[in-house]
């Protein structure tokens, strides 16, 4: 029988009841209730499973009349314990999405954000027929919903309703943002960054410093944007990058994982060539897949190995930042792209304003959104270097094309021929044209 992958498919929901092919990350629901923390930033690459894990989280701790617990059945968390079940369907759950909110324009991402909180306004509309709000709180929730309220309402709107929740339920609030940096990284690649981290400071401050009401929140995004304050009133938020080993199986595919995924698909003979595609990445010093391209190959009719995740995304911030350091980068990158190692220091905390000339900070923004694995190397006590190298196939695709040809736009040295292995799979790679051949 042939798989039925979820491609496009970003609901966990949807995912179980048309009983598409699932990899098991419910661990994460454990994890999540284990720690001390009450607010999580778990950044990651992009289509990494960060949607769907949010999804997940969604279902499994929304309250709500419906009985839910099939979704879950034979999953790590339902045979986890009661104390992990007794949270299932408790909580009342606010859930948003940053995705879409990038625009060349603060006008237009500022429109987008308002929509978007609007929307989440809109889908708990019924508290506004519970009797449990003052006349003054029934006035602001209907500001937010017909897009009349001031920027001040937009920016406590998440304390708001968080406190409308609990009060109308009695229970404390689940808080799920996804892809919380994307209207930021807009900002600074398209000149409006003061004006949209003022928003999203204030924005995140109030819905998450001191909040009673809040039980656990989760954001993902690609990056910790520290230094520029956005996060500078946060004492309480616990930050898991893929440096960290908590939550490192949580995102990503495990080589058992993509095994079982292959032997289902009838590719077992091919985990070798697979494994040098779309494996290397080091999450917290677990080996990982790259869940998108892993998926993808095994949806394509011809079942070719090729860069599926490369063509997902447009990544101006990281040409714009690669084409300014472009000629002080010839020689590492030579030496990533010959299949070499490099040893940097890496900062969790990216700060996008040191971006344009803070080289250490190009090498944190590479390994953060994917470009390159970070494996611990010994050094001084509090001073250990990071050993940087490209993690495989698909990616060394873009190092010698994509990358190459902006960096030769801003001045570099054109690459010459060179041969590099990927698990024993040689790869040559060439100045003209710019394409991999075996």
């Amino acid at each position: 029988m042939r798989q039925k992958l979820p491609i496009g498919v970003d609901d966990f929901r949807e995912i179980r009841e048309l009983g598409l092919e699932y990899v098991d990350k419910s661990q994460l629901i454990c994890d999540l209730l284990d720690l001390d923390a009450r607010v999580v930033l778990a950044p990651r690459p992009r289509r990494f499973g960060k949607t769907v894990n949010l999804s997940m989280l969604r279902w499994f701790f929304e309250r709500r009349g419906e009985d839910l617990s099939g979704l879950f059945a034979g999953l790590r968390v339902w045979d986890a314990g009661d104390s992990y079940r007794e949270h299932f369907q408790r909580h009342p759950v606010i859930s948003l999405s940053f995705k879409g909110t990038r625009h060349d324009t603060f006008e237009g991402c500022w429109e987008a954000l308002r929509r978007k909180i609007e929307g989440v306004f809109h889908e708990h509309r019924a508290l506004l027929t519970t009797g449990q709000l003052s006349e003054w709180e029934e006035r602001h929730f209907r500001a937010i919903l017909d897009g009349t309220a001031n920027r001040a309402g937009y920016e406590r709107s998440l304390l708001d309703l968080s406190t409308y929740l609990r009060r109308a339920h009695g229970e404390r609030v689940v808080l799920l943002l996804d892809e919380y940096d994307e209207p930021i990284h807009a900002g600074y690649t398209h000149g409006y960054a003061p004006q949209i981290l003022g928003f999203c400071r204030n924005f995140l401050t109030e819905a998450l410093k001191g909040n009673p009401h809040l039980f656990k929140a989760v954001l993902t995004g690609i990056l910790r944007v520290a230094r520029e304050s956005i996060f500078s009133g946060l004492n309480n938020i616990a930050v898991y990058s893929l440096l960290r080993p908590e939550l490192n199986t949580c995102f990503g595919f495990t080589e058992s994982e993509v095994e079982a995924l292959l032997d289902r698909a009838g590719e077992g003979a091919r985990l070798h060539d697979v494994r040098a595609w779309y494996n290397g990445y080091l999450f917290g010093g677990q080996v990982v897949y790259n869940p998108w391209s892993i998926l993808s190959f095994l949806s394509s009719a011809d079942k070719r190995l090729r860069g599926y995740w490369v063509a997902t995304s447009a990544n101006e911030l990281i040409r714009d930042v690669l084409q300014r350091h472009a000629l002080r980068l010839e020689e590492p990158l030579r030496t990533l792209m010959e299949g070499g190692s490099i040893e940097r220091r890496l900062d969790e905390d990216v700060a996008l304003s040191d971006l344009a000339h803070s080289e250490q900070a190009l090498w944190s923004l590479l390994v953060f959104t994917g470009y390159l694995r970070a494996e611990e190397a010994l050094g001084p006590p509090g001073q250990e270097p990071w050993r940087l190298a490209i993690p495989n196939r698909e990616v060394h695709e873009v190092y010698t094309s994509t990358f190459r040809q902006w960096l030769e736009a801003a001045g570099a040295a054109p690459v010459h021929a060179f041969a590099v292995a990927f698990d024993g799979k040689q790869v040559w790679a060439r100045a003209e044209p710019a394409r991999l051949t075996r």
